[in-house]
């Protein structure tokens, strides 16, 4: 990477993939070796994931404003090119990494996507999550964390200063009062959506 490209890395699962249709496969789960199994069947399915859609405008208004996309997930690695396929399959902006969990890795999902920060260094802007505790949590490890749900209701300048920024120390990645929620099909006038300006 040259010096002056700054990477703004993506939660896929929840951020932009919904796999909900599937949690069923994770309740069945008792034993080690079925949990294990549980969780195989469950990822089996990331072909079939659904859009999260504010999720895909954020993500594509990010790469249009020329920040680097780095998507980052929990998934194992064995799962990367059925990721990287649904990616290019829903039209997402190409990224210039996928980051996932390793072989063997069983640390909680906020230390892999901490890890992943580690990996991109100094070069790394910003880290955009679904769930409010692992943007507080990566925020405590000093990484410039924010929520899906704030950014998706930012203008694309707004977004651009946000990105730039970090973190303004008041916003914990919560949705402020007044947002709607993540996929309803409500728009905000103005929110982010590609091409807006």
């Amino acid at each position: 990477m040259s010096g002056s490209e700054r990477v703004v890395m993506v939660d896929i699962d929840g951020g932009v993939a919904d796999l909900s249709a599937f949690t069923h496969l994770l309740t069945a789960a008792n034993s080690d070796g079925s949990r294990r199994q549980a969780w195989q069947r469950f990822f089996d399915n990331v072909g079939q994931a659904a859009v999260v859609e504010p999720g895909r405008d954020v993500v594509e208004a990010v790469a249009g404003l020329g920040f680097v996309v780095v998507y980052s997930t929990t998934r194992p690695v064995s799962y990367a090119e059925r990721t990287r396929m649904w990616l290019g399959e829903n039209g997402f902006p190409p990224g210039r990494a996928l980051l996932c969990r390793s072989r063997g890795d069983h640390r909680t999902a906020v230390e892999v996507k901490a890890g992943h920060c580690r990996a991109v260094g100094r070069w790394l802007s910003a880290f955009v999550d679904d769930e409010p505790e692992i943007v507080d949590a990566l925020r405590s490890r000093g990484v410039r964390a924010h929520s899906f749900d704030v950014l998706c209701g930012l203008r694309v300048r707004e977004l651009r200063a946000t990105l730039t920024a970090g973190t303004d120390g008041a916003s914990t990645g919560r949705r402020p009062r007044g947002h709607g929620r993540r996929g309803a099909p409500h728009r905000r006038r103005g929110a982010v959506v590609q091409g807006a300006g």
